[in-house]
């Protein structure tokens, strides 16, 4: 996905708030089956890079302009 405008971005960046929260809190319950807690834990990684990447191209590009 490509950001296009400042509202986009916003919400992006509130997502990648909420997600890394929830990794973080994932991340210290030890309660969870340990191999599903893994999994979520890789999926929730990527979703994060991926937006972190969003938001990286979402700003280069506007300092080129």
């Amino acid at each position: 996905m490509e950001l296009k405008d400042e509202i986009q971005l916003a919400n992006t960046r509130s997502k990648l708030a909420e997600l890394e929260a929830r990794y973080e809190e994932l991340r210290r319950d030890g309660t969870n089956n340990t191999h599903a807690r893994k999994a979520t834990l890789r999926s929730l990684m990527r979703y994060i890079n991926q937006f972190k990447e969003e938001i990286a191209r979402y700003e280069a590009h506007q300092l080129v302009k």
